[in-house]
């Protein structure tokens, strides 16, 4: 009988299983462009590309310029240069923190940049962003 039981309940859970909706991955597209910090080509960061629901496509900038893939559709955009801060407080024998130098306005929840990249991909994205005031 036990093993009746568990041959139904293995069946039922294929079953089940198969009958889920799959839903697909983003489609993805290339993209390519350059950022400018305070008026020059940034040499080095990261520049983030998030669509909702997403973890985000994040692509190297060199010498201001990036290029890779990203989601299709409107995207966030944040711009990344962390510099070594102080360790943190709970460890301080331990590795420095990371800060971010851009304006906290061109990253995190509330950045003001955004791209819309259509599924044909998009080239000459420019992203004008300005160093942290501290």
């Amino acid at each position: 009988m036990r093993r009746v039981v568990g041959v139904f309940l293995i069946v039922v859970t294929s079953v089940v299983a198969s009958c889920e909706k799959r839903i697909p991955a983003p489609v993805t597209a290339k993209v390519s462009g350059t950022v400018m910090l305070d008026n020059a080509k940034m040499k080095a960061g990261e520049i983030h590309f998030t669509i909702p629901g997403q973890a985000p496509k994040n692509l190297e900038i060199k010498d201001g310029e990036f290029s890779g893939e990203v989601f299709v559709g409107k995207n966030q955009v944040e711009v990344i240069l962390n510099k070594d801060g102080p360790p943190p407080s709970t460890d301080p024998k331990g590795p420095p923190t990371k800060i971010n130098t851009i304006d906290p306005k061109f990253w995190g929840a509330e950045t003001t940049l955004k791209a819309d990249v259509p599924a044909s991909g998009a080239s000459g994205l420019k992203f004008d962003v300005q160093s942290a005031r501290r």
